[in-house]
């Protein structure tokens, strides 16, 4: 009875959006990962978890989602859109939080440290933005990996060796960069799949564009993170020791090998951009405060970045 008239009485500070659409596999995996028994030093109390289910003919359900928690909460639509977009300003609306996380995939897991440090952030200024660095499971990227016979079950027995309910922080022993983060932890990151601001920033920058309406939202999810990046007195913040984790499943820019993306969705996802932009993307220029502590298990990342480094440096001096 006390706990139930604490949480009731009790605001949360951060309201985490997950949307999930036809993937009940992967997104059971995404909601233990933010869970309290898999979030480390943070309560139940500290964090809602809302769930925005597109329908399909393959819905996770209320019940399900319940399960995790009782600061989880469900929301199944009806949506005529093939874009998240209308999801993600629909769970922004149900947020009882003063911030926000975006999760636009419901099939990217996280590692254990992430609410904590974004909470952590948040403490240090109320104007932060903060991004969890992407991975792929597997040790290419998933749209190239498809090509050799990477598929869920190759997935699964991945997932089942490093028994990552217990040590969230070895998913980074079966995984490597993705495309947006291609470019290292010292680089920009082209977008975040797990980015939080506060609920005014998010609107102050009017919310997702429901512009953004091709398959899988195009370049929605970059777009809404290059633009909350660039006004004007924020602070971003990366957390080099954390990341989130994408798992394969029928999504736009993974279902197809690398040659048909490329050749087909995203000079799509560009030309949108463009038109309703006037400019070709590019990532943010704002450099990025480094929060959190780095386990072993992600260290090799940090070396791949400072590689990545020296060698655009040395290309530079070979150039002049």
């Amino acid at each position: 009875m006390k706990n139930k008239l604490i949480k009731f009485l009790r605001k949360p500070s951060l309201s985490i959006i997950v949307v999930v659409y036809d993937m009940v596999t992967q997104a059971k995996n995404t909601l233990y990962s933010l869970s309290k028994a898999y979030q480390t030093n943070v309560s139940e109390y500290d964090y809602e978890v809302i769930v925005v289910e597109n329908k399909s003919d393959n819905i996770l359900g209320e019940k399900t989602v319940r399960g995790y928690g009782t600061n989880f909460k469900y929301y199944l639509r009806e949506e005529k859109s093939v874009s998240p977009v209308n999801a993600i300003n629909f769970g922004v609306q149900m947020a009882k939080a003063p911030l926000i996380a975006i999760m636009v995939d419901g099939a990217r897991m996280c590692s254990p440290g992430v609410i904590q440090y974004i909470l952590a952030a948040h403490r240090i200024t109320s104007r932060a933005v903060v991004a969890v660095p992407g991975y792929h499971l597997g040790n290419e990227l998933q749209q190239i990996a498809v090509r050799s016979g990477y598929n869920e079950k190759v997935e699964a027995g991945l997932l089942n060796n490093i028994n990552w309910q217990k040590n969230g922080y070895r998913l980074f022993e079966i995984a490597c960069f993705s495309g947006t983060s291609a470019g290292g932890l010292f680089n920009s990151l082209a977008e975040s799949n797990c980015f939080s601001m506060s609920k005014k920033l998010f609107e102050k920058i009017g919310g997702c564009d429901q512009r953004f309406d091709l398959p899988g939202g195009g370049y929605i999810n970059l777009d809404l993170y290059r633009r909350v990046c660039e006004l004007p007195g924020t602070t971003l913040f990366m957390l080099p020791g954390e990341g989130t984790f994408h798992q394969l499943h029928g999504g736009v820019s993974t279902s197809k090998d690398y040659d048909t993306l490329q050749a087909s969705l995203v000079p799509q996802f560009r030309q949108q951009y463009f038109e309703i932009r006037r400019k070709q993307y590019t990532s943010p220029s704002k450099k990025p405060v480094y929060l959190g502590i780095i386990p072993e298990t992600a260290q090799r990342f940090i070396q791949v970045s400072s590689e990545i480094i020296l060698q655009r440096q040395n290309n530079a001096s070979n150039k002049n």
